[in-house]
């Protein structure tokens, strides 16, 4: 049973972390990213104020990967990133006003998919459905 719920994990994120489907996202968002830059705003918005490194970890890229997109997306308006106050070799990045914005548009349309993904599920089985990816979670990280 076990390894069935893997599997399913598996085939879970693959699907999530499809480049098409953040070109779907981006497209019905209105907004103007590449792909490699949205993943990395949305997990700056995700983390809010996080540290390449940390950044980095949490989407399994490598550190120059992540710090080339968040060039990007400081250029572009979308973060400001500073020395950190205990290590000022790290650098901490956060979400600029219009990077908020942007942000909030990419959850409304995400918010709008998942409605509509979810149509013929009960409430019951959404609630269900959140309390246990919640659970698993928590139990999956007492394993680090």
């Amino acid at each position: 049973m076990e390894n069935e719920i893997f599997k399913a994990l598996i085939d879970l994120v693959s699907l999530l972390n499809r480049p098409d489907r953040d070109m779907k996202m981006i497209a019905k968002a209105g907004v103007n990213l590449e792909a490699a830059a949205f993943r990395v705003l949305v997990g700056i918005g995700h983390l809010q104020s996080t540290s390449v490194g940390d950044l980095a970890a949490m989407m399994g890229k490598s550190y120059s990967s992540v710090s080339r997109q968040i060039d990007k997306l400081e250029a572009a308006g979308f973060v400001y990133t500073y020395p950190s106050s205990t290590d000022s070799r790290i650098r901490v990045s956060e979400l600029t006003k219009h990077g908020e914005e942007i942000i909030t548009m990419i959850n409304l349309t995400r918010e709008r998919m998942m409605q509509e993904a979810l149509a013929d599920w009960t409430q019951e089985d959404k609630n269900d459905l959140l309390v246990h990816l919640k659970r698993l979670f928590e139990t999956m990280k007492k394993l680090d």
